[in-house]
């Protein structure tokens, strides 16, 4: 698509730059705007006033899902325009009310990373770490706010692009297609050179139960499997242009670690961190929040699948395996 421009910003997160994506014409449209730092807020004018725009300019912008790399610069550009903001309803309360979202979220962490046995010092110092990414976002009004759920469509440049929902790495993200183009926005559902995590989250207003993040995950890639895409535009790195294949490799990474924590569970791992030690052994600190993130979300499905149990000794959950597993 010509008038869909790719506006490459930098952020400060292990990630590196994240793709947004600019759609000129009678609604000026941005597709997300990285956090707020001031390295993206410099980069993201600067290639902006290239082509003549300023924030002010904006009528919508699109936000794929509610991780501050994508969303964090949306209240600048909305205080400057008045644009209105569509994303999913799921992802209502992160841009409209952001502090609270992160301060209710603190003790959900916290028990999360105790219950995986982390010693408490690094559960607290983890929940804080959770908690310190505010600075990268802010809220924009409540009636600034449009929500996009499955089934909708959106007119870019006059093209209809097709939404669909595809929870997993963030439980309100949506990607876009446009059928006759077969084009997709894949934002960070899909990426070619990383196997974005299946990040967990705490329970959403009015529910009491945390989303199984990697169950989902999968879903939504047989979903996406199902949709013929010539080339998929991402949130981060190169477009891809084989999504089946990248999608069969995923599927078939996960399934694969599903066993090697199984088999580690009978070896004896019984907590979530040591079967993190185990499976990431170099593991860098500043992706502890990750590796906890991925070993839950295999153990949602070795559960749900009937592979293994827990019980809870002391706060501290404990898994064992449901049949009888050859030591290595």
């Amino acid at each position: 698509m010509d008038y869909l421009k790719t506006i490459t910003v930098p952020t400060p997160f292990p990630v590196g730059p994240v793709n947004c994506y600019l759609v000129e014409g009678d609604e000026l449209t941005l597709i997300d705007t990285g956090p707020i730092d001031p390295p993206t807020l410099e980069s993201l004018r600067d290639q902006l006033r290239a082509r003549r725009i300023e924030f002010k300019d904006f009528k919508r912008l699109i936000i794929t899902h509610a991780h501050v790399d994508h969303f964090g610069l949306a209240a600048q550009i909305v205080a400057a325009s008045g644009a209105r903001v569509y994303s999913h309803p799921r992802n209502r309360w992160w841009l409209t009310d952001y502090d609270n979202e992160w301060n209710s979220r603190h003790e959900f962490f916290l028990e999360l990373f105790a219950a995986s046995g982390a010693p408490r010092a690094l559960a607290e110092a983890l929940a804080q770490g959770r908690k310190n990414f505010a600075r990268y976002g802010a809220s924009i009004p409540a009636e600034n706010f449009f929500p996009l759920d499955e089934g909708d469509t959106l007119a870019l440049n006059g093209d209809r692009w097709n939404v669909l929902c595809c929870p997993g790495h963030a439980s309100g993200l949506i990607v876009l297609y446009e059928s006759k183009s077969r084009e997709l926005l894949s934002n960070d559902h899909l990426l070619l050179n990383i196997s974005s995590n299946p990040v967990i989250e705490a329970p959403a207003r009015g529910e009491t139960a945390r989303p199984r993040m990697l169950v989902d995950y999968l879903a939504s890639f047989e979903k996406t499997a199902r949709v013929d895409v010539r080339i998929a535009r991402t949130g981060h790195g190169a477009p891809i242009h084989d999504t089946r294949a990248l999608i069969a490799a995923r599927i078939a990474f996960h399934r694969a670690r599903l066993d090697r924590i199984e088999q580690e569970i009978g070896n004896g791992a019984a907590t979530v961190f040591e079967m993190v030690q185990r499976i990431f052994p170099r593991l860098k600190p500043n992706d502890l929040f990750l590796a906890l993130s991925e070993i839950i979300g295999h153990l949602d499905i070795l559960e749900l699948d009937g592979r293994i149990q827990f019980e809870e000794q002391a706060g501290i959950k404990k898994y064992s395996p449901t049949r009888a597993i050859q030591p290595v």
